[in-house]
């Protein structure tokens, strides 16, 4: 399960801006994922609560935006979007397809308090 592996760095990583940030407290961390890291949510969000507890994120909240997967067929152009893992042309059947979204990892905003506001 790699949800913890994930959890573990971006717990360091929201810490650290926490302190580079001067924040007394974190109350939301919010990061996109792509389809095609298989990331399980509730995994991620039972890791990430675990992991912050000892922390200056402790009682952080993690939001999970997905992304759905985008592929681009390089034969006729179509885009297909969603989260089926079918790497096949929905309109020629090509298979040299460009992925346009969906390997997506990172955390797009936190919010917080500074400290003495």
């Amino acid at each position: 399960m790699h949800e913890w592996a994930i959890a573990d760095n971006l717990v360091k990583l929201v810490a650290a801006a926490a302190r580079r940030e001067d924040l007394e407290s974190v109350s939301k961390v919010v990061i996109r994922v792509g389809a095609l890291q298989q990331v399980v949510p509730e995994t991620l969000e039972m890791a990430f609560r675990m992991m912050a507890e000892e922390t200056e994120i402790a009682g952080a909240r993690l939001k999970i935006e997905p992304v759905l997967l985008k592929l681009r067929c390089r034969n006729c152009q179509t885009i297909t979007t969603g989260n089926d893992f079918v790497f096949t042309c929905q309109k020629c059947g090509g298979v040299d397809l460009e992925i346009i979204s969906g390997k997506e990892l990172y955390i797009d905003y936190m919010e917080g308090e500074k400290k003495g506001t």
